[in-house]
């Protein structure tokens, strides 16, 4: 159940970041890629503005925190444990995080 509830998580993630690019209009979404690290979304940006890039890079955590809040309420506690640490995890200013890149777009370091 944990990996089923782990795997809902990154995909869920990924779908937060491809409606943020669609609804701000940043760029055109081309699929999912698969890597060591995880899935990540694949997309091609139209637009540099820092504060759609920043919307889009933190649109997957803002799912993971709002369904993790859900599943809270809800009493499913291991889809609430795995949204809530991928939704924490991935706003932290680490390498490969969508919180440094956020930052970077903001500071326009990226």
């Amino acid at each position: 159940m944990l990996l089923v509830a782990t795997l809902f998580a990154l995909i869920i993630h990924e779908a937060g970041h491809a409606l943020a690019v669609i609804l701000t209009r940043a760029g055109k979404v081309q699929g999912l890629v698969f890597h060591l690290k995880g899935i990540g979304l694949k997309w091609e940006p139209y637009s540099h503005d820092p504060i759609k890039r920043s919307v889009v890079s933190l649109s997957g955590s803002a799912v993971n925190l709002g369904l993790a809040t859900l599943f809270i309420i809800a009493g499913f506690e291991i889809l609430a444990l795995a949204n809530l640490v991928f939704g924490v995890v991935n706003l932290l200013p680490l390498p490969g995080s969508d919180g440094l890149r956020a930052y970077g777009s903001i500071k326009g370091t990226t």
